[in-house]
């Protein structure tokens, strides 16, 4: 009786443990779905190739003109810097130097995109109006076959903000720190200059065009594994990404966002000016989080004498704009609509350059020419 009842416990117990090691073995090829098809690939490297970049731009006319206006650049011959990031990467930019400079502008790209892919028209425009380019290529971009910044994983603006300061500090260790700065992002690159704004910065900055940008880490990969990829299990891939970006690459999706940055600009006595910029059909980044950051500029938030959080209206709050593009999609609203675009970015710099009178000379030469 005894050896029969052993006998039965040993064959519940194999069965448990074999039910043990299918469910072991399911989390297992799980992990190894979403760090393969999922972390790796959204975290890592990536070179876009020209059937991208044609995809990219949409439509043809689009491509021919990004390709007119690469050839542009390539001709001017620009200059290869480089700086050592806070965490010892090393990074690259091209550096165009105008001959008659009324200050500098730094061009920072997207996610998964390079320099010229989004800046091509704008950095022709931009030289035309009489600023010196920065273009920095941003961590873990660029073919490692060529021109190319160091690193291991892209943190969506979070560790690419103190890059941004650096790249501050070399412009003015370049040009001077008391030529007239300008930042510019394209989608991550517009999270990356905003987020920027959280952190001190030198005086010489003098405001921010922010185009299509998202509001955090974890609010654009949400969106992409919900709506996108319409992955009936995202919640618990963000959870696994969120563990994996922590050990892995050295950063919490929720470590800061682009309403962090805000409010810490908003509590300066001299705010740095934001001009945002969405196209109303974009499908990638939605408009709606241009919209959100704008209207995070616009309040200031203050704790009355019972401790309670109450809002008020920012008293600089002019110093904020949104333009919203109609029909243009995500990162080529400069190419569908130049004029709409540039002349709204071109009246911004005027407004905010403080080398006003010689900005308006390079004003007024360029009207009537376009790209």
């Amino acid at each position: 009786m005894n050896i029969i009842v052993i006998v039965g416990k040993n064959k519940i117990f194999k069965k448990v443990v074999a039910g043990f090691g299918v469910v072991a073995g399911i989390v297992v090829l799980y992990l190894a779905f979403v760090y393969g098809a999922v972390f790796v690939p959204a975290f890592t490297r990536y070179v876009p190739s020209d059937r991208k970049n044609i995809k990219h731009f949409k439509e043809k006319q689009y491509y021919d003109a990004y390709k007119i206006e690469k050839n542009w650049f390539e001709e001017q011959n620009a200059q290869e810097i480089s700086i050592k990031s806070f965490d010892g990467l090393k990074l690259v930019a091209y550096n165009l130097p105008n001959k008659n400079p009324v200050g500098t502008i730094i061009l920072m790209h997207g996610y998964h995109s390079e320099p010229l892919r989004e800046y091509a028209a704008l950095v022709h425009f931009y030289y035309d109006l009489g600023y010196n380019i920065v273009m920095p290529v941003q961590r873990t971009h660029g073919d490692k076959k060529g021109f190319y910044s160091e690193g291991k994983y892209i943190t969506f603006g979070i560790k690419e903000r103190y890059d941004l300061r650096d790249w501050i500090l070399k412009a003015n260790q370049i040009y001077g720190d008391d030529t007239p700065l300008f930042l510019q992002g394209i989608s991550m690159g517009c999270a990356t200059v905003v987020m920027a704004l959280g952190l001190e910065l030198p005086s010489n900055v003098c405001g921010v065009i922010a185009d299509c940008g998202f509001t955090a880490p974890r609010a654009i990969i949400w969106k992409v594994l919900k709506n996108d990829m319409k992955l009936p299990t995202a919640r618990m891939i963000i959870k696994i990404g969120n563990f994996l970006t922590n050990k892995l690459a050295g950063f919490d999706m929720d470590d800061y966002s682009t309403f962090d940055a805000i409010n810490f600009n908003i509590n300066r006595i001299n705010q740095i000016p934001i001009l945002f910029i969405h196209g109303t059909k974009d499908d990638f980044v939605p408009i709606d989080m241009s919209r959100q950051n704008f209207a995070k500029c616009l309040v200031t938030p203050y704790y009355d004498l019972d401790g309670g959080v109450k809002i008020q209206n920012n008293s600089q709050q002019e110093k904020y704009s949104l333009v919203e593009l109609d029909g243009a999609v995500h990162a080529i609203e400069n190419f569908m609509q130049p004029a709409t675009y540039k002349d709204a970015v071109s009246k911004f710099l005027e407004k905010y350059n403080r080398a006003s009178e010689t900005y308006t000379i390079h004003i007024l030469q360029h009207q009537g020419t376009e790209f």
